[in-house]
């Protein structure tokens, strides 16, 4: 079971997604996810780049849909959205689940956020999540510095992947992986 600290910060992050603000996480929420990605980044509405992030992103809510209990057609409610990550993922007794869900997660926030491919997201790649997620901004430096751990000025995969980790186990409100979305307090 999870403590009081791992559900705070579970619900901060599905509040991340739930960009309609409805307590649902719908197919509504991730069209405007890829919406805010296109404007942001300054890709051309139709083109090849925004119907990528249009794919990717409903491609993401299905992957959700389709893991995550739920008893609303086409909606993850915000305590179906903890229940599946505490009972299937964090404490499900599967490994291999938690660091599929991982590298799913990771691989989308790369698919979305690496512009340039270069296998980094660096400290601007990084702000644009933060814009696109509506996480306050002034908080992104210090998210940066916490989870580039060889402090290479850019965060690998593989530090984003411990990041997320730590963000789903971590009991400890020191660990800098919970600070991969930003102020969760």
């Amino acid at each position: 079971m999870i403590s009081d600290f791992q559900k705070k910060k579970l619900l901060h992050f599905f509040n991340l997604l739930d960009s309609q603000v409805n307590g649902y996480l719908q197919i509504d929420d991730f069209s405007e996810i890829a919406e805010n990605i296109r404007m942001g980044l300054g890709y051309e509405p139709g083109g090849d780049k925004h119907k990528f992030l249009a794919e990717k992103s409903a491609h993401f809510f299905h992957q959700l849909l389709n893991s995550a209990t739920h008893s609303h057609p086409q909606s993850i409610s915000e305590q179906e959205w903890v229940d599946y990550l505490d009972n299937d993922i964090i404490n499900g007794g599967n490994e291999e689940k938690l660091e599929e869900f991982t590298e799913f997660i990771i691989g989308f926030l790369f698919d979305m956020f690496d512009d340039n491919h270069d296998g980094y997201i660096s400290t601007d790649e990084f702000v644009d999540m933060f814009v696109v997620y509506g996480i306050d901004i002034k908080y992104s430096a210090k998210s940066f510095l916490n989870l580039d751990v060889n402090r290479d000025d850019r965060l690998s995969r593989n530090e984003l992947i411990h990041a997320f980790e730590t963000f789903l186990l971590s009991d400890d409100p020191k660990q800098p992986g919970n600070w991969i979305f930003g102020n969760w307090e």
